[in-house]
């Protein structure tokens, strides 16, 4: 977009040429797996916080609760420190993997930005091999 623009501007005639690589989007895709993975779960941990601290506070004994559960609560503050620390960071992996779907698809000359929505939610549902078959399958 950049060169046609600049050409343009200089009226330049540029005939540009490309081939797209399906493979390198699914390696992109299954490179950012693990972070996406992490920060997913980190927010859902930092979410049961108060929740498993209310608990903690009304009853006596939190036996019930399962070994998780136990270990969101002894980590709570560092859970919590490290989610503040990174507060845009799901956000830009997630704004990361919408470019690569617009981006993808622009190049075939397709407008997919109405499906980003669904795009999302299968991100707020995570799982990598439904991801990579929304990318396939668009």
């Amino acid at each position: 977009d950049v060169l046609s623009k600049e050409a343009t501007k200089r009226k330049i005639n540029l005939n540009i040429s490309y081939e797209i690589n399906e493979v390198s989007v699914t390696h992109t895709l299954k490179l950012i797996h693990p972070k996406l993975e992490y920060q997913l779960l980190l927010a859902k941990k930092v979410q049961l916080i108060d929740a498993l601290k209310e608990l903690q506070i009304h009853e006596r004994n939190t036996n019930f609760l399962i070994p998780e559960y136990h270990c969101i609560l002894e980590e709570a503050d560092h859970l919590q420190e490290e989610y503040k620390k990174q507060p845009a960071h799901l956000e830009r992996l997630y704004g990361m993997i919408t470019d690569l779907f617009i981006d993808k698809f622009k190049f075939k000359g397709t407008n997919v930005k109405t499906k980003v929505p669904l795009l999302l939610e299968i991100l707020d549902s995570y799982d990598q091999n439904a991801l990579i078959s929304f990318f396939d399958a668009a």
